[in-house]
């Protein structure tokens, strides 16, 4: 009898581990070079990729990044950019393709820091069933992987731990006990060689989803409602979506009912809200029916106060331009008459230093005049001069010739050999003819007396100069004038 039994309950453990399909995929074998914490982030990968971009896409993380711990704390586009997708999207496009990937690899690596306290899953290939009580509470890889991680760091043993050995004792499979290796030692019976993987994934899953409100497992695998807890669980669901569903039901009537009193409460305070406000609408056109007829009457009495203002406003104005008018013509005819005032002393000022400048300039003139005048007689004078002294000289040559020719006795000539050097000695006295030539020419004194004549056109100067101070004592009194004129206008 316990063989059969035993088969029994292979065959039922076989049926259900073929039933039950894990909600993620997982890798039937460990990735070579990863760690525990690595191959768990591929079986987190492969829900949303292959497995070959899963491995690729951790193997670039863990050379972009300095650690994992760097990797946690990222920002998930930036992580983004080492996932490898089969995507031809680029730039935005692309990281919004990756983004659920992403945020899977932070939430995996988030989820082992709080649980574990560390990035490193190594301690698992130490013990096993110490390892799977810490990885039981991990929501991202779920228990059946962390049962999966446990199974490849311990080279194909099934895990077991607490809550396995439980819910196996209420489905029969195995008999009570607190033994983690008694219990070991009754599932090994169960599982047949090689089975290992599937039986630890089925097995964990159930475990997983068995207390599951919106989809437990013996909701979807029949062969676990033919067992007595498994059928008395099913049961319990069904009574308690039963009664879910009518505590539904009943919360949505009351919410109906109570929807349907506000609505009325609303409606009633909507009409008694309107009528208020068609009330306050028809005092507010009556008030302003009130205030209209009032503003118009004081519109009416402001208009005609505005005009009074204005035609007495206008009377003054009219009176004030034409009194500026009247004092602006004034004031205009005394600049212009200042005006030819100025200009009429201007010019008298400038006729007379013309008359000076062209006294002036005829005084140069006789004096330039003059100079000429003395300069010809100075040159007559000098040609007199020398006419007279040619004459001289001429007659001192016949006087000399004349004495040549009477014959001097001998004393004669010797005194006059004697006196030869006198005589060459009084040479130079003939150079002093000049000094006679200047004695001589009382003539000469004559140009002086010519000269002396223009000395009486030297009174049109003396009148010049008396008509200039006259001319410059009149300009300084017109402007000496014109100076107090505007100094009163001040």
């Amino acid at each position: 009898m316990p063989p059969k039994t035993v088969v029994k309950k292979t065959e039922i453990v076989a049926q259900v581990v073929k039933a039950v399909k894990p909600r993620h995929p997982f890798l039937s074998a460990p990735v070579e070079g990863l760690t525990l914490l690595e191959q768990g982030l591929v079986l987190v990968l492969l829900r949303t990729l292959t497995r070959k971009q899963a491995e690729q896409s951790v193997r670039s993380l863990k050379n972009d990044f300095e650690d994992w711990n760097e990797v946690r704390v990222s920002q998930s586009q930036e992580i983004a950019l080492s996932i490898h997708t089969s995507s031809r999207k680029k730039g935005l496009a692309l990281l919004n393709d990756r983004k659920d990937s992403a945020m899977l690899v932070r939430a995996y690596l988030q989820d082992v820091f709080q649980e574990v306290h560390s990035l490193d899953l190594e301690f698992l290939r130490e013990d096993t069933n110490a390892g799977m009580e810490a990885l039981r509470d991990l929501k991202v890889l779920g228990l059946a992987g962390g049962a999966w991680l446990v199974w490849a760091s311990s080279e194909g043993q099934i895990p077991v731990h607490s809550s396995l050995m439980k819910l196996l004792d209420k489905l029969g499979w195995i008999s009570r006990t607190t033994s983690v290796a008694k219990a070991s030692e009754m599932i090994g019976g169960l599982v047949p060689e090689g089975g290992e993987l599937d039986f630890t994934l089925a097995v964990y899953e159930m475990v997983d989803r068995w207390n599951d409100l919106e989809n437990p497992v013996f909701a979807e695998v029949e062969i676990l409602r033919k067992n007595p807890y498994g059928k008395k669980a099913y049961e319990d669901w069904v009574r308690s979506r039963e009664r879910a569903t009518e505590q539904a039901r009943k919360e949505e009537a009351r919410r109906l009912a109570a929807e349907k009193r506000e609505a009325e409460r609303i409606a009633k305070e909507q009409e008694k809200e309107q009528k208020r406000i068609a009330a306050a609408e028809l005092r507010k056109d009556r008030e302003k029916q009130r205030q209209r007829k009032a503003k118009e009457r004081r519109l009416a009495a402001e208009q005609k106060k505005a005009r009074a203002r204005k035609d007495a406003v206008k009377k003054i104005a009219d009176k004030q331009r034409e009194a500026e008018r009247k004092a602006q013509a004034k004031k205009k005819a005394a600049e212009e008459k200042k005006i030819a005032a100025k200009k009429a002393a201007a010019k008298k000022i400038a006729d007379r230093k013309a008359a000076v400048k062209k006294e002036a300039a005829r005084k140069v003139a006789a004096k330039k005049d003059a100079a000429r005048k003395a300069a010809v007689a100075k040159k007559v004078a000098a040609k007199k001069a020398a006419a007279k002294k040619a004459a001289a000289k001429k007659a001192a040559a016949k006087k000399k010739a004349a004495g040549s020719k009477k014959r001097p006795s001998a004393k004669k000539k010797k005194a006059a050999t004697k006196k030869k050097p006198s005589a060459r000695k009084k040479k130079p006295a003939s150079k002093k003819k000049p000094s006679a030539r200047k004695k001589k020419p009382a003539s000469k004194k004559r140009p002086s007396a010519r000269k002396k004549k223009p000395a009486s056109k030297k009174k049109p100067a003396a009148r010049k100069t008396s008509s200039k101070k006259k001319a410059t004592g009149r300009g300084n009194s017109a402007r000496k004038k014109t100076r107090r004129k505007t100094a009163r206008r001040r």
